[in-house]
């Protein structure tokens, strides 16, 4: 058993002087750590030193120590996540259960597989040009379940999957006969 100061090796988090006993291994991998440590930081001081800035300062910030405050917020954030995705995925089985055997397929094939419409078109034996639309209309309604049942808010007008008609172009019409 050796002893070693935690004062040496961990300062900004233990500033007093502190010995503890710690087994051989423990000691030892200690201080390889500490001086690979600062042979890394020698390295960068070396090879990053810049007259126009101050000599290495940005190098040597210490590693934050993780408080155990932090860790349960983590924690909480986690669970937090995972029940936000789990209802997510629930609310989209529930929206997917809606939509027509081919728009499913389609769908499926478009966004979980990653084809491109060419290939949907093949694999489903219709135009390329059916397959878009058939994707485009079961995303609007998907979009529209999702509206009325509250769960997203209603489009604006400039949205990209709403059902308008583009604007009429002005054109001016020629006549035949010119003078």
């Amino acid at each position: 058993m050796k002893t070693i100061n935690l004062k040496k090796y961990y300062y900004p988090i233990c500033k007093k002087d502190t010995f503890v006993e710690v087994p051989d291994e423990v000691a030892d991998a200690i201080v390889e750590e500490s001086r690979a440590e600062d042979a890394n930081d020698a390295k960068q001081h070396y090879h990053c030193y810049s007259l126009d800035a101050s000599p290495g300062m940005e190098h040597h910030f210490p590693e934050q120590a993780v408080s155990p405050e932090d860790i349960l917020v983590e924690k909480e954030t986690e669970r937090e996540q995972e029940a936000a995705r789990a209802l997510m995925m629930e609310r989209l089985r529930e929206a997917l259960a809606t939509l027509t055997p081919r728009q499913a397929s389609c769908l499926h094939a478009r966004f979980w597989e990653g084809k491109q419409f060419k290939e949907i078109a093949e694999a489903e034996g219709f135009t390329t040009s059916a397959a878009i639309v058939t994707v485009r209309n079961a995303i609007i309604k998907l979009q529209k379940y999702y509206i009325k049942r509250g769960w997203m808010e209603p489009l604006k007008e400039d949205a990209i999957c709403t059902k308008k008609s583009p604007p009429k172009r002005n054109r001016k019409k020629t006549s035949a006969k010119k003078s």
